[in-house]
């Protein structure tokens, strides 16, 4: 037996899928994401690339303005040769629309399309004629038992549910229908399903009621439970014992309660089953010890792959979805590993955008900077506009006595700004990055070390960079199986030279400002590769050309060229990289301290790394002038130590740079969610239809994707990266 319920109002369908969308959001908008700061998922897919501005209408704002443009010009220039196609192709006139008269005669009549002949006019105007002859036809239409003569039939609503069962018992009294046998009830409009043991809807009370194995489906996405109710005076929905597994983590509580934009959920966890692997990789200065290949048998892992579970006890989870942000807070919560006690967090609150680009969240701050020196504070986060938080960080400084000071942090998806004052070292330390464009980015600070590529970090006391950088890769170039590496970098700025740099230097300020236009390009072309992975050994020999030349507003110039090669290199657990540079260049640079360059007419550099057991592994890396002609007069021009301590899928790295006098702390860790569990008393998600989805305005999510190939479908990601936590010259609060 099926029957179409039309008596039923559309608030139930919208309930039901708005509900079935929470419950399935629960985890994969705070279990899938990284809860680091400034992690970014790679996905290695060849199908598919997760790069910056790949959501359709979420970017920065000067690349959604460049596309709107070269979209508008796109479509302008389709509509036209459609418009003129379709006019001079001789079609039915029932083809034709309403808007297509308009537009035709508007053209038409002021000339518009330019080339059409006699024989055009003539077919133009039989077509404007025979569509006014089928619209005066309107009116004598009729329309009989829901249909319209000539076989078009009206649509039916998207309000409709379709029950379909085995017997249905109504009781006229009490105002119940029963549908027993099998029910089935579908929201087609919506794609859901609801299936029971017995169903019963009131219509007195408009309470639909679903008893006994209960099953909510939405594609291949069921949530089973023991008894759901649907109020639809009330706008809510009460379930018991509901199970749902919609990817990495399974959501399990006793009750789930959906009301007054509120989806609380009692007495529950979320566990995983799958294994779904991250790795979070820190980028530091020194060898990169990820590339060090290590046999199975000398791993030593924190989380292993089979017995390992951690364990997140929490007396109570908020989550809210305000208009720009999701916040999710652990109250009281324990955590656990392998049933061991590790630590307690009274509180805990992280902050994202719609997007999941970014997170903060309110843990302590501590490091050390150079010029500023050590500091330590508390960090609270306060949400801004348009998806953004702003951190106020209270510090104790110290630098040759102990001092107070303060940080303000802003960051959002794509801009991350610091500022930090310390009475201490008595100086204002600026940094952060803007990204306009996918390859376009600004780049701003005062007394911190900026990124100047090949040619070192350097700190000015003021600087703005417009910042150009493009790579590209070109496989089998010159030998088969070899490739070439091409980046460029074209940069606008203005500058002011510093007060400090390097230690020990004698240059000295010229206080000097101007603007700074430079280009620089790296050719690096591979020409030899021999790996043994059993044997742990490699080898790797390239060529490396650089070149910068750049033009000051003082009318001085600077040029610089380099080539060398390379050579990368690993013997058991013994790895390094070596590369010589033979340089030629002219340097006039108006700002010595800023971007004098320090690296002389032969230079050699060095990264050296060292596994000495399963938690210790030693690093250097150096850069020495061979020719004794850098002008600060320092043999090393790079100096620093790294010591990276820990089992391998939990490493802590520590280093420290003599020659700017920083320390370095990082960390690189690798996570699978398989075994974990978080059990709560009590989850409550605030406004759950607006988790995870942004409110912006339409016309922001203009389809961009027609300027982009189309990509085929792949699976759901079962192994994600996680790469640049931190940038490699990034001195973090």
């Amino acid at each position: 037996m099926t029957i179409i319920l039309t008596t039923l109002p559309g608030l139930a369908a919208q309930q039901v899928e708005e509900t079935f969308k929470d419950i399935m959001d629960v985890d994969q908008k705070f279990f899938e994401s990284s809860i680091l700061p400034e992690a970014k998922f790679v996905d290695e897919t060849p199908q598919k690339k997760n790069e910056l501005g790949s959501r359709s209408g979420h970017m920065p704002l000067f690349k959604k303005t460049r596309l709107k443009i070269q979209y508008a010009l796109k479509m302008r220039e389709k509509k036209a040769a459609e418009k003129r196609a379709k006019f001079l192709k001789p079609v039915s006139p029932y083809e034709v629309t309403d808007e297509d008269i308009n537009d035709i005669e508007i053209d038409f009549y002021n000339s518009e399309f330019e080339g059409f002949d006699e024989e055009d006019n003539q077919l133009v105007n039989e077509k404007i004629e025979s569509k006014q002859s089928i619209n005066q036809s309107k009116n004598d239409v009729e329309i009989k038992d829901n249909t319209i003569v000539g076989g078009i039939r009206t649509q039916k609503t998207d309000n409709e549910m379709m029950l379909d069962c085995d017997n249905v018992n109504m009781n006229e009294d009490t105002g119940e229908i029963e549908a027993i046998g099998s029910p089935v009830l579908v929201l087609p409009s919506q794609g859901v399903k609801l299936t029971a043991d017995k169903m019963i809807y009131n219509q007195n009370s408009n309470v639909l009621k679903a008893i006994g194995n209960v099953v909510l489906t939405k594609g291949n996405m069921p949530v089973y439970g023991d008894y759901i109710q649907i109020n639809m005076n009330e706008e809510n929905i009460l379930m018991d014992n509901i199970t749902a597994a919609p990817t990495a983590m399974n959501v399990r509580a006793k009750k789930a309660l959906s009301e007054n934009n509120k989806l609380i959920l009692t007495d529950g966890s979320m566990y995983s089953e799958k294994s779904n692997k991250f790795n979070f990789i820190t980028r530091m200065i020194g060898p990169d010890f990820s590339r060090m290949i290590i046999s199975d048998e000398d791993k030593n892992l924190l989380m292993g792959e089979d017995n390992a579970k951690l364990r997140i006890v929490a007396d109570r989870i908020n989550v809210n979805a305000n208009k720009d942000h999701d916040t999710v807070q652990f109250k009281d919560a324990q955590v656990f590993y392998n049933d061991k006690y590790l630590f307690k967090l009274p509180s805990f609150t992280a902050y994202t955008n719609k997007e999941q680009e970014y997170v903060e969240a309110n843990y302590p701050e501590l490091g050390s900077i150079a010029r500023f020196g050590m500091f330590a504070g508390p960090g609270f986060v306060f949400q801004a506009p348009f998806g953004s938080t702003v951190k106020l960080i209270p510090m104790l400084n110290y630098k040759n006595d102990i001092g107070f000071g303060g940080a303000i942090k802003y960051k959002s998806a794509f801009n991350d700004t610091q500022l930090m004052y310390g009475s201490s070292s008595d100086v204002f330390v600026l940094r952060g990055k803007q990204q306009l464009d996918d390859k376009l980015s600004l780049q701003y600070g005062s007394n911190a070390y900026m990124d100047d590529w090949f040619l070192g970090r350097r700190m000015p006391k003021y600087l703005a960079e417009l910042v150009y950088d493009d790579n590209k890769t070109i496989n089998d170039f010159l030998l088969e199986g070899r490739k070439l590496q091409f980046r460029h970098r074209a940069s606008m700025a203005y500058a002011q030279d510093g007060e400090w740099n390097m230690h020990s230097e004698n240059i000295r300020s010229s206080n000097i400002g101007t603007t700074r236009f430079r280009y620089m390009a790296e050719a690096n072309q591979s020409l030899y590769k021999y790996e043994d992975k059993a044997n742990r050994k490699s080898f790797e020999l390239g060529l490396v050309m650089q070149g910068s030349a750049a033009v000051y507003g003082t009318g001085d110039t600077q040029f610089i060229g380099r080539i060398g090669p390379r050579i990368h290199t690993q013997y058991k657990y013994w790895m390094q990289d070596i590369g010589y540079f033979m340089s030629g260049f002219s340097d006039e640079t108006p700002m010595p301290v800023y971007d004098m360059y320090r690296y002389g007419r032969s230079n050699i550099y060095i990264r050296e790394a060292l596994r000495l057991n399963k938690y210790l592994t030693v690093g250097w890396a150096g850069s020495v002038t061979l020719s004794n002609d850098s002008p600060n007069g320092e043999l090393f021009q790079e100096n620093a130590f790294i010591f990276s301590i820990g089992p391998d899928d939990f490493k802590v790295n520590l280093g420290y740079d003599f020659m700017r006098r920083t320390t370095y702390f990082t960390v690189a860790m690798m996570f699978d969610t398989k075994g974990t569990v978080v059990d709560f008393n009590k989850m409550e998600i605030k406004n759950p239809e607006r988790l995870g989805r942004s409110e912006r305005k339409k016309e922001d999510n203009i389809a961009f994707e027609q300027n982009k190939p189309q990509q085929p479908s792949v699976k759901k990601l079962e192994y994600a990266q996680v790469i640049n936590i931190e940038d490699p010259d990034k001195e973090s609060i």
